[in-house]
């Protein structure tokens, strides 16, 4: 489905702008406002019906007496305050789905300035979710996607039953950016035209960044989810939806990509939604195709003097190996073998699997392989975690099968994904 609709919208678009681009006025104000307009336009149809939410331009605030710049658009639920003889409305950031910020072109200039504009919103969030006032009972507090995340990512529980597992810095460091992430809006720019290749994209903002080196508000949970410059996009893999690992310690937690935008932007708004309303398996389609991540941006947490700060380090890449690179990739579950399968499986039945347990220990043994050999490639499924001596699921709906080839596979099988690849591989095999 999110293909279909994307599709649709990519349509839209392709037909609605150049009547923008080709109207006989210079009027500034106006042809933001038309830009805007396109813009709220697709937004509205790519919301789902009957969660009465609605898409908006105006302000946001935090309920005391910080205000938000005005925003082009807004995602909202619930009921804002429409300011007097005006379209405008000032909304509260706990009500707030999504912002996105307009620009018909997208360049070095317009990249900053809408940076800054939404990282204004990201100030007010984090005011009012790290304040006094802080609501904990809505749905959308619930910390699980975060936690489960931060497994994924790092192949290490951070929660153990009803208590707290004790966390390093850096690690604590990273776990908080992913809660910010999960409870905060998702925040966008989009440039209805931009930079003519990929490369230039990425130069941009990595120019951006090191005029900025060591200034507050550039750490990663300031960086908008997505920002789009025509054809091209900048995405953050923050688990909602796109994950990347760690790699010796540093996130890849930045990347570009020529695929769909608004594709991505679905992903992104949908992956929100479903978190808070639970939105089903059936929106995502068959989802047998993933992006392949063609990472820009780098960072982990440390300390520097008795300072916390964030590094973040600038991956460089060849323009033409940008362009010869492919940009999706067929997805496929993980291909284990038979130990794996049988403690997965006990995992999957509610028994536990320990690092200490002789019974394990001498089966493993009697197989030729060593449980830390096992263990490593159980976490790189990335559908366990470790907690202690103890391997624990992390995957919403682990599931395993048996291939008529013999293979074992096993995946997160929550949407039915599973299911699907293992029937076109099968359909395939036939034919």
């Amino acid at each position: 489905m999110i293909r279909t609709v994307s599709d649709l919208l990519s349509a839209i678009i392709r037909d609605e702008l150049p009547k923008l681009d080709d109207a006989p006025v210079k009027h500034a104000p106006t042809i933001g406002d038309m830009y805007e307009g396109l813009s709220s336009d697709v937004l509205n149809r790519a919301l789902p019906d009957g969660l009465g939410l609605r898409v908006v331009s105006g302000f946001a605030r935090d309920g005391r007496s910080r205000v938000s710049g005005q925003l082009d658009c807004m995602v909202v639920r619930g009921e804002g305050e429409r300011l007097p003889y005006t379209e405008s409305y000032v909304w509260h950031v706990k009500d707030i789905i999504a912002v996105v910020e307009v620009k018909k072109n997208l360049y070095s200039a317009e990249l900053r300035d809408a940076f800054a504009q939404l990282n204004a919103v990201s100030d007010i969030e984090h005011a009012y979710y790290q304040g006094d006032d802080e609501v904990t009972d809505e749905p959308d507090r619930n910390m699980a996607p975060s936690v489960r995340t931060f497994a994924e990512m790092t192949g290490k529980l951070a929660w153990d039953g009803e208590r707290a597992v004790a966390l390093s810095y850096e690690e604590d460091a990273l776990l908080q950016t992913l809660l910010m992430e999960q409870i905060c809006s998702v925040r966008v720019i989009l440039g209805m035209h931009g930079f003519k290749s990929e490369r230039a994209f990425r130069k941009s903002m990595a120019s951006y960044l090191e005029q900025n080196a060591g200034n507050a508000g550039f750490g990663p949970v300031n960086f908008p989810q997505l920002i789009i410059s025509g054809g091209y996009s900048l995405v953050k893999a923050n688990g909602r939806p796109f994950m990347t690992p760690l790699i010796d310690g540093w996130s890849p937690f930045y990347f570009s990509t020529p695929e769909n935008p608004l594709r991505l932007l679905l992903e992104f708004i949908w992956t929100r939604l479903d978190e808070v309303y639970g939105l089903g398996g059936s929106v995502w389609g068959e989802d047998l195709e993933t992006e392949i991540a063609r990472t820009l941006l780098t960072c982990r947490a440390a300390r520097i003097d008795g300072r916390g700060v964030w590094q973040v380090q600038v991956i460089d890449a060849d323009g033409k190996a940008l362009d010869a690179a492919s940009v999706t990739e067929q997805w496929s579950p993980n291909f284990i073998g038979k130990e794996e399968f049988v403690l997965l499986t006990r995992l999957c039945q509610g028994w536990e699997v320990r690092c200490d347990d002789p019974e394990v220990i001498a089966w493993l043994k009697s197989r030729g392989v060593s449980f830390g050999d096992v263990r490593n490639r159980l976490l790189e499924t990335r559908l366990v975690a470790s907690s202690g001596n103890n391997l624990k699921i992390i995957a919403k709906k682990c599931q395993l099968a048996i291939l008529p080839t013999g293979e074992y596979v096993a995946a997160e099988n929550s949407t039915g994904r599973l299911d699907r690849w293992i029937s076109r591989r099968i359909e395939n095999s036939r034919n």
